[in-house]
């Protein structure tokens, strides 16, 4: 009686065709999962930033350009309505970016935020504006001030969101008295789930 069944060299070309498609298909799917983590994390930061924001405001009718400079807010609402980390530090992309460390924090669950461009209106802003984006603060009568995001801290690629099909870590928003906004086209369109479709 016969036996059938493959030869080594059979065996060996089967997997190594099936290395091949692997090694061309993960790369890809890593980036689409990693995109969607980042498209995930920005909604969350945004989203717990203004529930600190109007939680503080309904509590002690404080807004935020009430506070006299970015680490005052962050001193003022941020560490007391949000699950800060103490004594955590910013990586050097993320202050090149923001440019102003002292008013940089981390939240519990990993997310890093740095607040520059100050401006409560009174004709005094804390800093200037970042050059990335023209920003509101940049007129001295506007109460507004720029918030950085890094989605993953210090976890690489620390790179500013530029595209919304391919979006990174860093993204930028605005502080308001009440609200915050996300700010620059890539990072609206990554928020709202717009543009995702272009190559």
């Amino acid at each position: 009686m016969k036996k059938l069944g493959f030869t080594l060299a059979e065996v060996l070309i089967t997997l190594v065709i099936i290395g091949v498609i692997a090694a061309m298909t993960v790369p890809t799917l890593m980036n689409q999962t990693n995109s969607q983590e980042f498209r995930s994390a920005i909604k969350k930061a945004i989203s717990g930033v203004n529930q600190a924001l109007t939680l503080h405001y309904a509590l002690t009718s404080e807004a935020a350009m009430d506070f006299s400079s970015g680490s005052a807010l962050v001193d003022g609402i941020f560490k007391k309505r949000m699950s800060v980390l103490s004594g955590a530090t910013a990586h050097s992309e993320f202050t090149t970016a923001c440019g102003a460390s002292d008013a940089v924090f981390t939240t519990a669950d990993g997310i890093m935020f740095c607040v520059n461009g100050f401006n409560n209106g009174d004709g005094s802003a804390d800093g200037a504006c970042n050059t990335y984006n023209t920003k509101p603060c940049t007129a001295s009568g506007d109460q507004a001030a720029n918030l950085w995001i890094d989605v993953n801290g210090a976890k690489k690629p620390n790179q500013i969101t530029t595209s919304a099909v391919r979006p990174k870590d860093i993204y930028q928003a605005t502080i308001y008295s009440q609200r915050i906004v996300p700010y620059g086209t890539p990072t609206q369109q990554v928020m709202y789930d717009e543009g995702t479709n272009q190559v």
